[in-house]
Parts: C-alpha cells; structure tokens; sequence
C-alpha cells in the first residue's frame, strides 16, 4: 500500500521517462520491428527456395517465423500504445486490445519459447555436423529436422498452457465515460503468489534460462574452435569442407546475437517477478531496464536475414538469383551476344587457316 505523495511520485516518473520510451518503443521499435517483419519475410522466401533445401533452411524458416510473431507481439503491447497519436484512435485500440491480449499474451510466449528451441535446435544440429561427421548423415535430415521443429512447437504450448489463464477480460464500469468498458486483468492464478514463485522463478530459470544459453555457449564454445581449426589447415580443406564452415560460421554469429540480446529479456522476466507492483511501475531505473530489453529482443528478431547475407555466401547467391534475376538476365545477354560469338569463330577459323599454312616448327613456336 502507498500513500498519497509516493503516487505523486510515481506519476512525476513516468512523465519523465514518457518522451524516452516514446523514441525507443513508439519510433525504434516500430521502424525495427516493420523493416525486421519484411526481412524475415524475405529470408523465408529465399530459404523455401530448391538451392537453399536442408536440415537447416527448416529451422531457420520456423525461426523466421517466430521472430515474425515476437514482432507483431512487440508492436501491439509496446509500440503502438507510447506513439502520440489521435486520442480516439488509442481508445479504439485499448478497448480491441483488452479483448485480445488474453489470447494475443500466451502467444507470444509461445514463440518466444519456439524462438529460443529453435535456435538450439540447429545449434545442435551443426555441432553434429562439424563434430560428428561420421553421424550426421543418420541425424541431420530434413524428415528430422520437420520431427524436430513439430516437437518444439509442441512443447512450447505444453509449457506456456498456464500463460492462457494468467489474466481475463471482464466488462466494468467506467465513470468517466458512463458506460461498461472492457478491462483486462489478471486472474487468481496470475495473482497467486506460489504459482508466480514456481513458475515464474523456477521453471523460467530452468527452462527459458540455464538448459538452453548453458546448451548454447557450450555448443558454440564447439563450433567456433572448430572453426579455427577448420582455418589454420585451410589448404588442406576441400570445397565442400569450405561451404560447411561457412555455414557454421553463419549460424555462430546469429547464436552470439540471440545470447547478447536475450540475456536482459530473462534478467527481465526475474525482476519483474521479484519486484512488487509500485516497484515495476515507480522505479525509473527497472523502467529504463525493460524497456531496453525489449528493443534488444525486438533487434534480434528483425537482424537474422541480415546476418544471413554478410556471412552466408549461398544465401547471397541464391537471395540474388531470386530477386536480381532481371539484372542478370541482361548481363548474361550483353556478355554473350550473337556479335561477339560470330567474331570469335572469325577468329578461330582464321587461326585454322594460319595453322594449315605454317609449317610444324613456326606452329610449335606460335603456341608458345
């Protein structure tokens, strides 16, 4: 319970913090999460492409998918709600948005967890690969990695069945406008206090936290020496060795990015566990925290494609063969037009001609 002057306090916060999460939700985010949805989209697209078949391609297209979703999920509960726009506008919103958020809540977790799976998903997948050459032709398959990808999908509802009946919506009314609104609250569950500590704590520490990023940095720890292996016998290396370092370095780096980025979002989750209401709500510090870790979340959602095509050299390829066709196309034709072939075998007829000509010792000097 607060008195009166902390209230006051706690307003006089969050006017302040108000053109901070303005820049970083209502304009950051919303231009990072819409330009992170159209590469993803892009990157599914180059993935399903027939050059660009694997194990791998599978997950990353179940990946891209998730982030898509944690995108849509971002700009619903953080972005559109901190922009300055028409007051009318934003009762619209609210009043759709306390309906939905009961249904909209779980599945973002949902991906979020698919999200984090996913990722380890292929991370193991490519230390079979690199590690375990001798296995990988039994384990990293397409039928698999579909198996793989249903199954974390699956277990990502299992675990955040729970999340679906942590808050409600329930019709109340409103005295400013005199009439019944919508408000959107937490159930007796979501407020229970055990179930929070075990869930929340617990099993978000265990699941969401130390299995997966323990799993990863190891995993990764793997790779990358295998990388630097691969690197200092580069001569001995045949073409295909090449390929699947290059690979596994693609993948290495969106691993390094996931960590980075998701490492504050579950410090995130814990704190606000930890902290009582007034203290989520009236710490300027814990505010500036989350907010930060949602925008880290959100970049890292919306950076896969990029990371694709600074290090995935047949991702390029086949991203240019799909949408630089037309310019190749013309290239192709400029370099090989009919003028061009018809003078080369003017050339090579008369080369013929000069060779008939020449004696056998001129000719031995000519093709020196």
């Amino acid at each position: 319970m607060t008195n009166s002057s902390s209230f006051e306090g706690c307003m006089d916060i969050n006017a302040d913090l108000g053109p901070f999460q303005y820049y970083t939700w209502g304009i950051t985010s919303n231009i990072i999460a819409v330009s992170g949805i159209l590469l993803n989209i892009l990157a599914i697209t180059v993935l399903s492409q027939p050059r660009m078949r694997s194990s791998t391609a599978i997950y990353l297209i179940s990946l891209a998918v998730y982030d898509n979703i944690v995108l849509l999920s971002m700009i619903v509960n953080f972005a559109i709600p901190t922009l300055e726009v028409d007051a009318y506008f934003l009762d619209m919103y609210f009043f759709v948005y306390n309906y939905i958020q009961p249904i909209a809540y779980p599945i973002a977790l949902i991906a979020q967890t698919g999200t984090i799976y996913t990722t380890v998903g292929f991370t193991v997948e490519r230390y079979v690969a690199v590690c375990r050459p001798l296995q990988a032709a039994n384990i990293c398959t397409t039928s698999r990695s579909k198996k793989a990808v249903f199954c974390i999908f699956l277990g990502s509802v299992i675990y955040n069945i729970p999340r679906m009946f942590e808050y409600e919506t329930v019709l109340e009314w409103d005295d400013q406008v005199n009439k019944t609104q919508p408000i959107y609250r937490a159930t007796e569950l979501g407020q229970n206090k055990i179930y929070k500590e075990v869930y929340f704590i617990y099993l978000n520490l265990l699941i969401m936290f130390f299995l997966p990023f323990t799993l990863l940095a190891y995993v990764n720890t793997c790779l990358i020496n295998a990388i630097r292996t691969s690197r200092a016998s580069r001569v001995q290396m045949s073409s295909s060795a090449v390929k699947e370092n290059n690979m596994t370095l693609m993948l290495v780096s969106v691993v390094v990015v996931f960590l980075v980025c998701q490492l504050p979002s579950i410090a995130d989750n814990i704190l606000w566990t930890a902290l009582n209401s007034y203290q989520q709500r009236c710490n300027a510090t814990y505010i500036k925290f989350t907010t930060i870790s949602n925008l880290m979340v959100i970049f890292n959602s919306a950076c896969n494609f990029v990371l694709y095509c600074l290090f995935g050299k047949k991702f390029r390829r086949v991203f240019c063969k799909v949408f630089c066709s037309r310019l190749k196309r013309s290239t192709v034709r400029y370099q090989f037009r009919p003028e061009s072939a018809t003078l080369v075998c003017h050339i090579r007829d008369s080369t013929t001609k000069l060779y008939h000509v020449k004696g056998n010792h001129e000719m031995e000097s000519t093709s020196v």
